[in-house]
């Protein structure tokens, strides 16, 4: 089966095809990774532009159900619905009408929508009865040997409607390989098969299911349909995710996998790991988003960095010109796991802190200060990483309330340590808990109080 005798249409709209389609900077679930195995979901956005200086012109072919399940007010609605089409369509768009039951007949070429084919294609449509079996495969089929036999196709946008009320008797309809082509469907009556006619429509790329409400306003799931249909400003729109690293004898990335849920037609290469989502078409002002999730490993290095672990990139035709844009990275900063379980003071802790317990209590603070551009998740990291970071750092600051007149510095014995009293007025209270946790055994009782995070401290240094 084989059909070249499409119409030829008149040209389509004239504009740039530059940044038609654009991705955003990715966005995380959460603002940091821990250095430790770690998993974070990243969210890729790809946005069209709002306008439609650039349209391409719309190639619809409409599979209509006529099989005698579809006899009275189903075949009523689907004709309204189909008249409610052709009066929407321009003559830069181009219609062809096919019918099935137990066979598929077309019963004219792809047609440019003038005020003379309108007249043609309602008639045509008014003329369908309905009797027989169901054969969607067979409709389906027709309707793709239609798209590709065109002799024409540049700036121009493929499009199926199948309309039916999905209880087939004849064939699998989700055998049928769409290729490139969305498929749109509409099911029709009380009865219709929603499972199978949305099984189809997620086969391709882009297409959606919809369901027509019996006696009433049968043209609303057609009218906001074709309200982007006939703004489409990209087609073929696809994006690549490639895993990255700045090291790649050290990647901070494990695996790399498109959230469930995604309805979008995705392959992964078993070897690369390389993802690649299709989109189909995009309309003007349209948003797609996809959510990756990311198994980071536990990273080689012991300080906070930023890392890269991923690549974007998107691709898509404008007017039969491939278009696309630099990679977008997918990085992720790298800081100490705020989700780590609380260690346990060994002896040689428990007499350090009893010797200057001054000292244990300012360290980590200090690390805040050290640490300030990262201000999430401060109390779980500090109580954390409490014992090391007292070992490994020797810059302090006092915390504890009322040990100092407000805003006076001293010097203690303890190693050289320095303490400064930030007083009242720029104190917030800080993980009360953590001083009773780990102190209510070893500090004198002048140092039993909340712990404090001060926030406009510019002076510490190392002891």
């Amino acid at each position: 089966m084989a059909f070249n005798d499409d119409e030829k249409p008149p040209a389509s709209n004239v504009g740039s095809t530059k940044g038609l389609v654009t991705i955003s900077t990715p966005t995380y679930s959460k603002d940091a990774a821990a250095l430790t195995a770690d998993a974070v979901t990243a969210v890729v956005e790809l946005n069209a532009t709002s306008s439609t200086a650039v349209r391409e012109g719309l190639d619809l072919v409409a599979v209509l159900d006529v099989s005698g399940s579809m006899q009275g007010d189903k075949l009523q609605s689907m004709k309204r619905a189909m008249q409610f089409v052709i009066m929407k369509l321009t003559p830069v768009d181009r219609l062809s009408v096919i019918s099935f039951a137990s066979s598929a007949n077309r019963h004219c070429p792809l047609r440019s929508v003038t005020q003379q084919a309108q007249t043609d294609l309602k008639s045509i449509v008014d003329g369908l009865v309905a009797n027989g079996g169901t054969n969607i495969k067979a409709g389906l089929d027709t309707a793709l040997a239609v798209i590709a036999g065109r002799a024409t196709t540049k700036a121009r946008t493929p499009n199926i409607f199948l309309m039916s009320d999905g209880q087939q008797s004849d064939g699998d309809a989700r055998q049928v390989d769409p290729g490139n082509v969305a498929v749109y469907t509409f099911g029709f009556g009380k009865d219709a098969d929603h499972a199978l006619l949305s099984d189809v429509a997620k086969k391709s790329p882009g297409g959606t299911f919809n369901s027509v409400p019996d006696g009433g306003n049968v043209s609303a799931p057609f009218s906001q349909l074709l309200g982007g249909l006939l703004t489409i400003v990209a087609q073929d729109v696809q994006l690549t995710l490639t895993p990255k690293a700045e090291d790649p004898s050290a990647p901070d990335l494990d695996t790399m996998t498109v959230a469930p849920g995604t309805d979008y037609t995705q392959t992964t290469d078993g070897n690369t790991g390389v993802i690649t989502i299709k989109f189909g078409t995009l309309f003007s002002g349209e948003t797609r988003k996809v959510a990756i999730n990311l198994k980071l490993l536990e990273s080689t290095l012991t300080t906070a960095y930023d890392g890269l672990v991923a690549e974007a990139q998107h691709s898509y035709t404008v007017q039969g010109s491939p278009q696309g844009q630099t990679p977008q990275d997918i990085a992720k900063k790298f800081e100490e796991d705020p989700t780590a379980p609380l260690p346990s003071a060994d002896d040689d802790a428990k007499e350090e802190m009893a010797a200057n317990p001054l000292a244990a209590i300012s360290a980590p603070i200090a690390f805040y200060i050290k640490d300030k551009k990262n201000n999430d998740d401060k109390s779980n990291r500090l109580r954390a990483s409490f014992y090391r970071w007292h070992k490994e750092y020797g810059c302090v600051v006092l915390v504890a309330a009322g040990l100092f007149a407000d805003g006076a510095a001293t010097s203690l014995d303890g190693g050289g340590y320095e303490y400064l009293n930030v007083g009242s007025q720029t104190r917030n209270t800080f993980i009360h808990s953590c001083s009773h946790h780990f102190f209510a055994d070893i500090l004198p009782p002048e140092a039993k109080l909340s712990f404090y995070m001060p926030f406009n401290i510019t002076g510490w240094k190392n002891g």
